[in-house]
């Protein structure tokens, strides 16, 4: 992973539609990243075979998921990015559920191992008229360091649902622009050098008094946690 001139930035689009309104909201903010120099790509979540998860426990034994689809080369390229711009549509109050089953299958791995501490991310969210920002703060939370959400409704009195290309507020496409400038500054920034989230804080703290202990008693069920947490230097 570059943190130099270079800024790579994923886009990750839970949407089952490739160029919908949750891809032309996270288009406006990748604008803004190829704007302040990044290189970017996407990931659709519905093109790829994503099984779903079997709770066996087996990613904490080996450091990775033992079933086999596309999550290892997926997880693998948004580990390799510096930033993240993940988007879902609103569906009863929660992500896409293409979106949810690789974040199910990942969560795991994620809370003992903070897959993406090295990651800054953008949270982008659409709804016709469901409240969106808590989902794509949870995404973006997630999936790195948040920088910010941006969400919108598309759906009006008069209308119904439109493209956002048609019903969205003035200036959002330059908010998201602005975003997208954001997050690639932020990952240009050394790790090192970046304030600690609420939510790192506490998922530190948590690893710390209840992990540690479990993961060290229970040396056999938890190998692959431990050597990835030798490799991290969290031990």
């Amino acid at each position: 992973m570059t943190r130099q001139s270079e800024i790579s930035v994923m886009a990750l689009n839970g949407s089952p539609h490739l160029d919908g309104n949750t891809a032309t909201l996270m288009r406006w903010v990748l604008e803004g990243c190829k704007a302040a120099g990044a290189t970017v790509a996407w990931i659709h979540v519905v093109d790829h075979d994503i099984e779903y998860c079997q709770g066996c426990f087996g990613c904490l034994r080996t450091g990775a998921c033992v079933l086999d689809d596309d999550v290892a080369d997926l997880l693998s390229r948004l580990r390799a990015a510096d930033g993240i711009v993940v988007g879902s549509p609103v569906y009863a109050g929660h992500p896409t559920a293409q979106l949810k089953t690789l974040i199910d299958r990942i969560t795991l791995l994620n809370l003992y191992t903070d897959l993406f501490d090295q990651q800054c991310s953008v949270g982008v969210a659409t709804s016709g008229v469901a409240p969106m920002r808590g989902v794509a703060k949870e995404l973006a939370t997630f999936f790195g360091r948040s920088v910010g959400v941006i969400g919108t409704k598309t759906a009006t009195i008069a209308n119904g649902y439109q493209p956002l290309t048609k019903v969205h507020p003035d200036r959002l496409p330059a908010r998201a622009h602005k975003l997208g400038q954001r997050l690639v500054r932020r990952s240009r920034q050394q790790a090192s050098r970046r304030a600690p989230t609420l939510t790192r804080l506490w998922i530190g703290l948590l690893r710390r008094t209840i992990l540690r202990p479990l993961v060290r008693g229970n040396a056999d069920q938890f190998a692959g946690i431990l050597r990835i947490w030798e490799e991290k230097g969290f031990i």
